[in-house]
């Protein structure tokens, strides 16, 4: 049966390769709204896969934080310490605002902003979300975690993984860390974390657990997302593009989708594979 779902909107850096004289920026439609809104796509789940890395994602050393970072301190069996969670991770989380031209339902053209998340990759300006938080958009912005806001170009995206990756003229970022999505179990603790509904005041955290791992869903775009993590954690509009963190502080996924007629039923790319693909586009 299909579920109807919406989706919701220092280290090595990565290289910032010049984009190609003509490559694609990939676009998509947009909600048509006037006001300012958290992205929002829709998916379908359409099957259960077996578990592990979206892409069967290959290790790659110098995406990850130093060894030398700071340990979150333990938290009880089955329960994770959030707030130190929040304070390691935070600073390397930020905010994406999307601006562009749509039509409404008589054909006029209309202003319409968005906001999704992102989380810093690369030391030198690099930033992965969603693609389609940036879809569509004629103007990016993202604002780090100090307040700063700074345009933002695309530099490559992939529709049918549902990832883009961003540069902002900034050095010495604060690099998010990242953790293996193939040790995940059903039933690890893991919170979310992004700017769900586009809520002023800084970014939402919830908390919950792995619910299932090897999904798959179908966006409405046509891309089908194989190998995802499903978890209870509250995933809103606004979170696309955020981090899943799992109990020792390390992004696992990256919030991509929820079930729009169900209750505790979101999805995040498994971060395996996500490293593979955003390689790839930077290279």
């Amino acid at each position: 049966m299909t579920i109807p779902t919406y989706d919701p909107r220092r280290s090595p850096a990565y290289p910032a390769p010049a984009p190609a004289p003509h490559a694609p920026v990939h676009r998509a439609r947009r909600n048509g709204r006037r006001a300012l809104a958290a992205a929002v796509a829709f998916v379908a789940v359409v099957a259960a896969a077996g578990a592990g890395g979206y892409l069967g994602g290959r290790d790659i050393a110098r995406a990850t934080a130093p060894s030398v970072s700071a340990a979150v301190p333990a938290a009880p069996a089955g329960a994770v310490n959030a707030p130190a969670i929040l304070a390691k991770i935070e600073p390397s989380i930020v905010t994406v605002r999307t601006r562009s031209v749509g039509v409404n339902a008589l054909l006029e053209p209309v202003a319409e902003q968005g906001t999704g998340t992102g989380f810093v990759i690369g030391a030198n300006g690099i930033i992965a979300t969603n693609n389609h938080v940036v879809e569509g958009a004629q103007t990016v912005t993202v604002t780090l975690h100090g307040g700063k806001t700074l345009t933002a170009k695309v530099l490559r995206s992939d529709p049918a993984a549902d990832l883009a990756v961003l540069q902002v003229n900034a050095g010495d970022l604060p690099v998010a860390p990242l953790g293996d999505s193939s040790t995940l179990r059903v039933g690890d603790p893991v919170i979310a974390i992004g700017n769900a509904l586009a809520l002023p005041g800084g970014p939402t955290v919830t908390e919950g657990i792995v619910s299932a791992l090897g999904r798959t869903v179908q966006t409405d775009a046509g891309a089908q997302l194989k190998h995802v993590i499903q978890t209870d954690a509250a995933i809103n509009p606004g979170n696309s593009g955020g981090p899943l963190v799992n109990s020792a502080g390390q992004i696992i996924g990256i919030n991509t989708a929820a079930a729009g007629d169900a209750q505790n039923i979101g999805f995040a790319i498994a971060i395996n594979g996500a490293r593979t693909t955003i390689d790839g586009l930077l290279n």
